[in-house]
């Protein structure tokens, strides 16, 4: 049985780390010169690979196959989504928090009401915070001389570089317990075709927005009736303008949907969680799929964010109209 602590043993000329978390990652870089290149990979045992499906791969994956891996823990959460630092010690602020369903009756006369049905936003005073944006590390599937591994990006050892090394390491230990530094020899993984799994089309047919339905109610299973409402309602309402395509996230982009509107020239990228905005891109959908999520959300590669807050629908609406009017 494996101890829970972390094992320094020298196999293959490679640090191998078992734990669960590592706080500082300068302990486990003694063997690696300052400058030179090294890797965080995990060489898959039969327990491993039940974790592959876990985090986005296929089943079987294939040689290059690149995922944004799933959540399945708070580094993972991090990873794909990013987290707020809350102030706590400033002035609390009035901050748009989420969009509500809203039923009531109204007198209708004659001892009869008739039901009603809106959407409402909910504002609340809130610390201030900023937002840690999402490192966005894709991890990739290789198959080499029948060993398979998981691989992490490939950094140089500077103290620059130390957060996002401890961030990759911890990343692959919450889902497999353990990584290894692989530094004597990467041409095993040089030249590698990566396939990136980020994105899965919706068949295209009658009926689109039954087919996203299904789709949604998979992903949003546990969501309140309530939420699901608004999160639906937001989607007839891109779906409305008619989009040629229609794509689903796999693994950490499980919470997006992208729409391609080829006549207009742009991509919509829809959040299905309840506090995230709409993205509108003016990028062909070859070159927006091969984005990481880290360039789609934090480099200010959009045309536009829009909020899901009052007055959305109608400046979505306008943006659609210039982009036909610019055709």
């Amino acid at each position: 049985m494996r101890n829970a602590s972390v094992v320094n043993k020298t196999r293959k000329r490679n640090m191998i780390i078992q734990k669960k978390h590592i706080r500082n990652v300068s302990s486990y870089l003694h063997g690696i010169a300052v400058g030179s290149e090294f890797r965080p990979v995990v060489e898959l045992t039969e327990a491993h690979k039940k974790m592959l499906t876990r985090i986005g791969f296929a089943d079987p994956p294939s040689h290059g196959d690149t995922i944004l891996p799933s959540s399945a823990g708070p580094v993972s959460r991090y990873n794909a989504n990013g987290k707020w630092e809350i102030h706590r010690d400033q002035p609390k602020e009035e901050r748009y928090v989420r969009t509500v369903r809203w039923r009531w009756k109204q007198w209708a006369g004659r001892g009869s009401y008739e039901e009603h049905e809106d959407f409402r936003d909910i504002y609340r005073d809130c610390y201030p915070r900023t937002e840690r944006p999402a490192p966005g590390v894709e991890l990739t599937y290789v198959k080499q001389d029948g060993v398979a591994y998981v691989i992490a990006p490939a950094f140089r050892n500077l103290d620059a570089n130390h957060e996002q090394i401890a961030h990759s390491i911890n990343l692959l230990l919450e889902f497999f317990g353990e990584c290894e530094l692989v530094k004597a020899d990467l041409s095993r993984f040089a030249n590698l075709k990566v396939n990136r799994l980020n994105w899965k089309l919706l068949p295209p047919g009658e009926y689109p927005w039954q087919r996203l339905k299904t789709h949604l109610k998979g992903v949003l299973k546990r969501s309140s009736e309530n939420t699901q409402a608004v999160i639906f309602d937001r989607q007839e309402t891109i779906m409305s303008f008619a989009p040629d395509e229609q794509f689903v996230g796999s693994g950490g982009f499980a919470d997006y949907i992208a729409y391609v509107f080829k006549s207009r020239g742009i991509v919509v990228l829809e959040s299905i969680r309840k506090g995230n905005a709409i993205y509108v891109f003016d990028s062909d959908w070859e070159r927006f799929s091969k984005l990481t999520k880290s360039d789609i959300i934090n480099a200010d590669l959009h045309l536009a964010r829009l909020v899901h807050s009052k007055g959305w629908k109608e400046k979505l609406a306008h943006m659609m109209d210039q982009r036909f009017a610019a055709e």
